[in-house]
């Protein structure tokens, strides 16, 4: 029965069709990492409960810890080590928080992405589509892959070694190793939701871009035909025509990317400012312990959260920029060299309406899409340039410190 389950999920995942969805993977992997589920009854709902206490009992006991190291202050590499896991799981909570509440308009937005009628008939489109549909699959099952050889990684190393990654009463180990290897492993589930939401979130702006290069492609599709010249009058007679259906996708992109930036606003102001602050604790206990079995999950971490970083502030960069690629591409028809002024008083005036039409969605395509951090700052590659710099800075200040 498992088996025949697996061969018909393997099949889902790696054939395309009209009614694919994007988001099959993730929504499995929301449920094990406590993102989100929709349960249908109150024993669901209960066991769902239940699930999620048993992560909230893990970042109990390092508020515990915490409270314990603030009132006997001993070790600072420990001290670091419970601070750094504690401001990581609140940043963790408020990912998850901020995912929850939005969850919602996600649902809208994931059924816009998975509405494949927009040029279903083209085959090219079609191809590409079933490309990205694969390879988005791939990609995301070897993310939760790596992280569950982290997890092993860090079970192995940190929880088994340092007593700051064990269960703990009074600043005493409680419990065996079976105990501690459950809540290492629990733990790093805990720390692994993180990259998790960050996969929501990034899934969902990859298949925004998707579309847009769809939309962008499309555009070009119809700027070829007519540079052919194979259509002349007869093009532009109905070009309006040509160009509703791309503009309609065009102002669905639009309004849905609007509804996005509510969704990674918040995400990403928590993605910063927690990056900077884990980086700053990894890079102290890196420079303190140097390269080891122990401190060699802090570098990986360090790395994880700077990809983040990078990709979130690069899709962003795609994305914000929808209105002027297609005001490009609309230039690139060269509609005004190719609409002279007719004798024919008819044909004019057909001219007229279609010029301004073009001039009415260049003017309106002309601006970029502004996501923000919260509200503070933009969303841009200079962002995660002046990221890399402060922790560049930071790690400098600490190995001069060192010394």
């Amino acid at each position: 029965m498992n088996f025949m389950w697996l061969q018909s999920f393997s099949d889902r995942i790696s054939h395309y069709s009209e009614s694919a969805d994007f988001f099959i993977i993730q929504r499995y992997f929301e449920k094990i990492y406590a993102i989100h589920y929709s349960a249908r009854s109150w024993r669901d709902r209960t066991l769902w409960y239940l699930y999620r206490a048993l992560y909230s009992l893990i970042y109990l006991s390092y508020i515990y810890k915490t409270h314990w190291v603030l009132h006997h202050w001993q070790d600072s590499l420990s001290s670091a080590n419970i601070l750094g896991v504690m401001w990581f799981f609140s940043a963790v909570i408020l990912r998850v928080a901020i995912l929850e509440w939005h969850y919602p308009l996600m649902q809208r937005l994931q059924t816009f992405l998975n509405d494949h009628s927009y040029q279903c008939s083209h085959p090219a489109i079609v191809t590409k589509r079933a490309q990205f549909y694969r390879r988005t699959n791939r990609l995301v099952l070897a993310v939760m892959a790596i992280n569950f050889v982290e997890i092993v990684c860090f079970t192995a190393t940190n929880v088994m070694k340092l007593k700051d990654f064990m269960l703990q009463y009074r600043g005493a180990i409680a419990g065996g190793w079976p105990v501690q290897v459950v809540y290492g492993v629990l733990t790093m589930f805990w720390g692994g939701t993180y990259c998790m939401g960050f996969m929501v979130c990034y899934l969902l702006m990859c298949i925004f871009q998707l579309e847009i290069d769809i939309l962008i492609q499309s555009l070009e599709d119809v700027g070829r035909s007519l540079r052919s010249g194979r259509e002349s009058e007869a093009f532009w007679d109905n070009i309006i025509d040509r160009l509703r259906p791309h503009i309609y996708r065009l102002e669905d992109l639009s309004i849905n990317l609007q509804h996005l930036k509510e969704v990674i606003g918040p995400i990403a102001y928590v993605q910063y400012y927690s990056t900077y602050l884990v980086i700053a604790d990894c890079c102290f206990i890196v420079v303190s312990h140097g390269l080891s079995s122990y401190s060699i999950v802090y570098f990986i971490s360090m790395m994880v959260f700077l990809t983040e970083s990078f990709f979130l502030c690069h899709s962003v960069e795609n994305l914000r920029n929808l209105k002027p690629r297609v005001a490009s591409v609309l230039y690139d028809f060269d509609w005004m060299l190719q609409m002279q002024c007719s004798h024919d008083p008819n044909l004019s005036s057909h001219y007229r309406h279609v010029k301004r039409t073009f001039l009415l969605i260049i003017a309106q395509s002309d601006q970029p899409i502004h996501f923000s951090f919260a509200g503070i700052g933009e969303i841009s590659m200079n962002s995660f340039a002046q990221l890399l710099e402060k922790s560049y800075s930071m790690l400098t200040f600490l190995l001069q410190f060192a010394k």
